[in-house]
């Protein structure tokens, strides 16, 4: 279905573009066109800004062991993982406070000049949160557990 938008618009376009007359004053009415991405199959959903992958904790401790730690992962990564995570969570109050620190992460991530002590506080708080929800869970403890070491070692803890 996406093969055929795009055969579409690539047909459309040059004739869209061939019905105006130059004696026209008034702009032609034109329809807004939507194309919809080419999905990638290969596309890694914790690099692929595009993705709509659900995160897991399994995914996200992944992601960070293989980018070498939790401070070492990409910046469009991290953002990509914290917006999973704010959209997996978003709704439900028991995790109101954490949807609140991920979204301050994400605001944090974002500045020109990132404050580390303020990634820091927030990755300690999120730390603290992940490893009480764990009850058990390996996974989620072991997400915990890397978020509060990173939150640590950017404040000095």
């Amino acid at each position: 279905m996406r093969s055929l938008s795009l055969f579409a618009l690539a047909l459309v376009l040059p004739l869209a573009a061939c019905e105006s007359e130059p004696d026209v004053a008034e702009p032609a009415d034109v329809d807004a066109v939507v194309v919809d991405p080419v999905d990638d199959p290969m596309a890694d959903p914790m690099t692929d800004p595009a993705t709509d992958a659900e995160v897991t904790p399994a995914g996200t401790v992944e992601a960070v062991q293989g980018a070498g730690g939790l401070l070492q992962l990409s910046m469009d990564a991290a953002i990509n993982n914290i917006n999973g995570w704010i959209t997996r969570l978003e709704g439900n109050p028991d995790f109101a406070p954490v949807v609140e620190d991920l979204e301050a992460l994400r605001a944090e991530l974002q500045e020109p000049e990132i404050d580390g002590a303020a990634v820091g506080a927030l990755l300690t708080d999120l730390g603290s949160a992940t490893t009480e929800a764990a009850a058990g869970d390996g996974d989620l403890q072991a997400l915990g557990e890397a978020l509060s070491a990173a939150g640590n070692e950017l404040t000095g803890i």
